[in-house]
C-alpha cells in the first residue's frame, strides 16, 4: 500500500514551523535600540577623530618642562600659565630671539575664572645664571634660548631653555614662592603664529578706544613704518591685530599691555561665539596655524600637555563658562612703580603684591575701592551729573563729573585697569557697552573707571 504525500500550500508550511524556527518580527524598542547604537557610534567616532586631532597637536606643540624643580600641576586645581609672545624671526638669527610680551594667566576651572595679568618687558630683574645683575626681564627668554644646554642640560632645546628661564624670572620678580605658587605651565607665541591664529578664526572685532597712530612701527626687516587705527568696533585680520597689540610710540608699554589683553578676550570671544560645532568646524585649521609651516620656527610652543585629559576637561570648562568680557585685567602699571634706572623699570614688592592679592582671587569677589568718572559726551547740559547722582546712590564711588567731545549714541564704559569688577558693575548697570583699553582721544582722567556718555543715556 502506497503512502500518499500531501503538500502544503507556502503560507501553510510557514504557520506549520515550530515558533523558535521562524525569524522573529523586529519590534519598536529594537529599533529604537539599533538607532541609539548607531547614533552613540557617530558620537564616538566624531570624539575620536576630534582627540586625535587634538592629540596630533600636541605632539607638534609640546615639549617637556626643563626646569629641575618643574611643578607638578593640573588645571583642574588651578594653575598659573605664563605666556610669551616671542620675537623670533626667519633669515635672522643674528639678532637673537627676544619676548616683546608677558602675561601670567591664572586659571581656575573649578571657581569657573581666568585673570590675566600683564608684565612689561622693560621691568628690571636679575639673571645671575647668565651674569646678568642688572637687565630688562625680556632678555630672560633669549638668554635661556641662546645658553638651553648649559643652563638645563645637553638634551634641552632652545625653547626649552628659553621658557624655562623666563618662568624662572618670572617667579622671583613676582615672588610667587612667598606666596606658595609657581608658573606651572609655559606657551610661547612668535608673531606669525599669533596671526595665523587670528586668520584661522576668520579675524576678531576690536572696539578702537582711541585714534592711535605709530609713526615707527617695525618692520620685520628692520625697518619702521607709519600705521593708524581710527576709533570705533572693526574686524582685524591676524596681520592687523598683531599691529594693533604692539604698537607703544603713541602711548607706552602699559597702553600696549592693555591693548594686548583686549586681543586676548577679542580671541577668546570669537572663539566662544562660534558654539560647540564652530568649534569643532574651526579646529582643523587652528591646528594647521599652531603646526607651523615647516620654516623650523614652530609658531606654538607651550609645556602643558593639551591632550592630557584633565588639562583638556579644564580648558573645556573654561571655554564653557567663563564670559571673555568677565576676565580679571591685571597689570604692572605707574602706581606700582618704586623708581627708574634708565628706561628699566623698577616694582615696589608692596604694591606688586597687593595686585597679585587682587590678580589671585575670583574676579566678581574682589573688593575694589577706587574711583568712578562720568563725561558727558552729549550736548544736554548736566547729564554727566545726573548720571554720577544714580551711581553713587547704588555705591560708586564718584569723582566730580565733567565734559567730553561729542562721541554719538553709545555709552561707553572705559577700564584702564585694575578694577575689572568695577568697570562691568558700572556697565551693567548703565547698560552700556564695556571697553578694556585706553580713554577715548579728549577725555582725561585718574579714575581707571570712565563712563563717557552718548545720545543713548538720555530718558
Amino acid at each position: 500500500m502506497s503512502k500518499q504525500t500531501t503538500v502544503l500550500p507556502e503560507r501553510q508550511q510557514r504557520a506549520a514551523q515550530p515558533a523558535q524556527s521562524r525569524p522573529p518580527r523586529p519590534t519598536f524598542w529594537s529599533r529604537v535600540r539599533l538607532w541609539l547604537g548607531l547614533g552613540l557610534g557617530l558620537v564616538l567616532l566624531v570624539v575620536g577623530v576630534i582627540y586625535w586631532q587634538i592629540f596630533s597637536l600636541s605632539q607638534a606643540i609640546t615639549v617637556a618642562d626643563a626646569r629641575p624643580n618643574a611643578p607638578l600641576a593640573s588645571p583642574l586645581m588651578g594653575a598659573n600659565l605664563l605666556i610669551i609672545g616671542t620675537d623670533e624671526r626667519p633669515g635672522f638669527p643674528q639678532e637673537g630671539v627676544r619676548s616683546d610680551t608677558l602675561m601670567l594667566a591664572r586659571l581656575d576651572p573649578a571657581g569657573r575664572w581666568v585673570s590675566l595679568l600683564s608684565i612689561p618687558r622693560d621691568s628690571q630683574v636679575a639673571l645671575p645664571a647668565v651674569g646678568l645683575d642688572v637687565t630688562k626681564i625680556n632678555a630672560a627668554y633669549g638668554q635661556g634660548y641662546a645658553g638651553a644646554s648649559r643652563l638645563y642640560g645637553d638634551a634641552t632645546t632652545s625653547h626649552q631653555g628659553g621658557m624655562a628661564l623666563a618662568a624662572e624670572t618670572v617667579e622671583a620678580l613676582l615672588q610667587l614662592r612667598e606666596r606658595n605658587m609657581r608658573v606651572d605651565f609655559v606657551a610661547t607665541v612668535n608673531f606669525a603664529g599669533f596671526a595665523q591664529i587670528i586668520d584661522a578664526l576668520g579675524g576678531v572685532t576690536i572696539d578702537v578706544p582711541a585714534r592711535l597712530v605709530d609713526e615707527a612701527y617695525p618692520t620685520d626687516d628692520f625697518g619702521v613704518m607709519r600705521v593708524e587705527f581710527a576709533p570705533g568696533p572693526q574686524t582685524m585680520d591676524g596681520a592687523t591685530a598683531l599691529i594693533y597689540a604692539r604698537t607703544r610710540h603713541q602711548d607706552s608699554d602699559f597702553g600696549r599691555a592693555q591693548r594686548q589683553q583686549q586681543v586676548v578676550q577679542a580671541i577668546l570671544q570669537e572663539v566662544r561665539e562660534r558654539g560647540v560645532l564652530g568649534q569643532v568646524v574651526t579646529l582643523p585649521a587652528l591646528v594647521r596655524a599652531v603646526e607651523g609651516s615647516g620654516d623650523g620656527i614652530p609658531p606654538v610652543v607651550t609645556t602643558l600637555p593639551v591632550a592630557r585629559f584633565d588639562v583638556l576637561f579644564a580648558l573645556a570648562s573654561l571655554a564653557a563658562t567663563v564670559e571673555p568680557g568677565a576676565i580679571g585685567q591685571f597689570g604692572l602699571g605707574p602706581a606700582h612703580l618704586a623708581a627708574t634706572n634708565g628706561t628699566n623699570l623698577i616694582w615696589d614688592q608692596a604694591a606688586v603684591q597687593g595686585l597679585l592679592d587682587a590678580w589671585q582671587q575670583r574676579p566678581v569677589e574682589v573688593v575694589e575701592e577706587v574711583d568712578v568718572q562720568v563725561f558727558n559726551g552729549t550736548d544736554v547740559p548736566g547729564l554727566a551729573r545726573l548720571v554720577s547722582l544714580d551711581l553713587e546712590q547704588v555705591g560708586f564711588r564718584m569723582l566730580p563729573a565733567a565734559n567730553a567731545p561729542l562721541v554719538g549714541e553709545q555709552t561707553r564704559v572705559y577700564h584702564t585697569g585694575g578694577a575689572p569688577t568695577t568697570s562691568r558693575r558700572v556697565a551693567q548697570t548703565l547698560e552700556a557697552r564695556l571697553v578694556n583699553g585706553p580713554l577715548p582721544e579728549g577725555v582725561a582722567s585718574t579714575a581707571p573707571v570712565v563712563v563717557v556718555l552718548g545720545t543713548d543715556a538720555v530718558r
